[in-house]
């Protein structure tokens, strides 16, 4: 009703931006409560001790700027940790009458890498499509099309073997998966950039492509802050991955918590998803990403999907139980519904898949209790 903080938060100090014409704030707040449900920092006692290259996880560690709130260098990586993809996603949380709210987590820890943007004359002496791809496509795909699957970012050589003209145009236009649309491209510029991809560029073509041109329009040579010089680059999106593709960190690696929000204090957390790989090794439960949050009903049950795994769970919100688990046709990377029609209640699963490297689906799966077990009561 006011505004104010129902617990107390402290502005802390977070360490300065050793990068040239960067100043970082000197403070951050940080609320006493509730406590993270996610960890905030690493320390080399978090790495995977069970990772088969752990000396040189443990290497490369040592060597990465870390902390929370620590911003990025030019002249080393950055540890990057909950992630950039943690720890609550954009599938959002649920909250009971009662105050308690319910949120999954993430917990990945990505590298961050600055370095010296293109010179001008490294611009000067790349073809048009290649100063488009260094100014637009580089952080993701790489410097030689490389790519990143790993974190999700496809390699691009050999494209036009695998993809025709029209459906690469496709994606650069509106997107796809991880990717955005750069329907803003001046059309000059997006050709370009094709005939580099598919490594059928039109050499001659106008300088125009890198000086700020509109729309196709005639081209522009006048400076515009299209063209005005960056001092650095951002590297990519690069998971801290152990050498079998599992995080590099210890898990847990996926949570699911209940936080009072009366109190501030956590009722109770467990890890949600697993790996199957590691767990007919014997392995406990990891957690794993997970995109899409929870719904809860009146009956105290919780369900949730999100998991790369691709199964669909139900817990008793009171404790954190596990009730029922069941296999869904892709991974259901969404929030599901739940709903009544002629007093039978269903819960609802987008099964899209797609992501963390998982197959696509195009289904929504739908559950109710048995007739017979329903006349009891609603879930």
């Amino acid at each position: 009703m006011t505004g104010q903080p129902l617990f107390p938060i402290d502005e802390v100090p977070v360490p300065a931006s050793e990068l040239p014409g960067e100043k970082a704030w000197p403070t951050q707040p940080v609320p006493r409560l509730p406590a993270p449900f996610a960890r905030q920092t690493l320390d080399e006692s978090d790495l995977n001790p069970k990772a088969k290259n752990y000396d040189e996880l443990l290497a490369e560690f040592r060597r990465l700027r870390r902390g929370a709130f620590m911003p990025f260098d030019h002249r080393q990586g950055t540890l990057i940790f909950p992630g950039f993809d943690g720890a609550a996603e954009w599938g959002g949380a649920a909250v009971d009458p009662a105050g308690v709210l319910y949120v999954n987590s993430n917990e990945m820890a990505w590298i961050g890498r600055l370095s010296e943007a293109p010179s001008e004359a490294q611009l000067a002496e790349a073809s048009p499509g290649r100063r488009v791809y260094l100014n637009t496509c580089v952080a993701c795909h790489g410097p030689d099309l490389q790519g990143n699957p790993a974190s999700g970012f496809p390699e691009l050589k050999a494209l036009s073997s695998r993809r025709t003209r029209s459906e690469v145009t496709e994606v650069i236009l509106r997107g796809k998966g991880m990717m955005p649309g750069f329907g803003h491209l001046p059309l000059s510029q997006r050709e370009a950039l094709l005939g580099y991809l598919l490594g059928d560029e039109k050499v001659e073509a106008p300088d125009s492509v890198v000086t700020g041109e509109r729309g196709g329009g005639p081209a522009s040579t006048g400076s515009t802050s299209a063209t005005r010089k960056v001092p650095y680059k951002f590297g990519g999106y690069v998971k801290f991955l152990d050498q079998e593709g599992y995080p590099a960190i210890r898990p847990p690696w996926g949570t699911l918590t209940a936080i009072d929000l009366n109190t501030g204090e956590h009722r109770w957390q467990v890890t949600l998803g697993n790996f199957q790989a590691l767990a007919s090794e014997g392995t406990p439960p990891t957690g794993t990403e997970n995109y899409g949050g929870p719904v809860i009903t009146a009956g105290n049950v919780l369900f949730i999907a999100a998991t790369k795994d691709g199964r669909f769970r139900a817990f008793d919100r009171r404790d954190g139980r596990l009730l029922w688990e069941t296999v869904l046709p892709a991974a259901g990377f969404a929030t599901p519904t739940t709903y009544a029609i002629g007093g039978r209640q269903y819960v609802v699963i987008a099964c899209g898949g797609g992501k963390l490297g998982v197959e696509k689906g195009d289904r929504y799966v739908a559950f109710a209790l048995p007739r017979t077990v329903e006349a009891t009561g609603s879930f």
